[in-house]
């Protein structure tokens, strides 16, 4: 598809109603595991975003192609771990406009992002793909992105249950009463009843 002229600015709390428009389209992006764990549904996102908007740590950026929008993401200055003394810019929430793609406007929100890691003397900058969505992780393969960490999530209960009673005590009980109902209501509802075999049909005694 022919490339169109996009242009991108920091986003304004005038922009928020047209942000919200685009955030609905991130509500079909990835798996419905990798979705559990993407704010798409939250009621107050047009709040979340005039916070983000007024942060100094953050930038919302707009991408337009004339009076049209057609794309924002947001970047976040952040440490890659708590102990790191490094910082890196994280882009997230990369969105564009349907009907939009393949045309320029994830370069053009990228180079944004580029710019704001200058302005902010931070060497380097970091996305978060979907395992799923392998178009995008090849477009960032494209530009030089490379896998840094697989970042695993799990629910809490889950895990829980994985781990099994590895919460006892020394004295072999469990610590959190809580813990041993929602095991022991675990163990009713998944524990298989065999069925009871069907007893042989007696044979008559033989009389010779």
């Amino acid at each position: 598809m022919p490339r169109i002229p996009v242009s991108t600015r920091p986003a304004v709390q005038a922009d928020v109603p047209l942000l919200v428009g685009l955030w609905g389209e991130l509500s079909q992006v990835g798996a419905r595991a990798e979705r559990a764990v993407n704010p798409v549904s939250v009621p107050d996102v047009a709040a979340r975003l005039a916070e983000v908007i007024a942060s100094d740590d953050c930038r919302v950026v707009v991408a337009h192609s004339g009076d049209e929008v057609v794309g924002m993401a947001v970047l976040r200055v952040v440490r890659p771990d708590p102990l790191s003394v490094h910082h890196v810019v994280q882009v997230s929430h990369v969105v564009v406009a349907a009907g939009k793609r393949r045309r320029g406007v994830g370069h053009a929100l990228l180079a944004a992002a580029a710019d704001f890691a200058d302005e902010r003397q931070v060497e380097h900058v970091s996305a978060g793909v979907y395992p799923s969505l392998r178009d995008v992780s090849r477009f960032y393969a494209r530009l030089g992105f490379a896998p840094v960490i697989v970042q695993r999530v799990a629910p809490a209960a889950m895990l829980r249950r994985r781990l099994g009673a590895h919460a006892a005590n020394p004295s072999g009980t469990v610590s959190d009463p809580a813990m041993s109902r929602m095991e022991d209501l675990v163990r009713r509802r998944t524990r298989i009843r065999r069925p009871v075999p069907a007893q042989r049909a007696r044979q008559p005694e033989r009389t010779d």
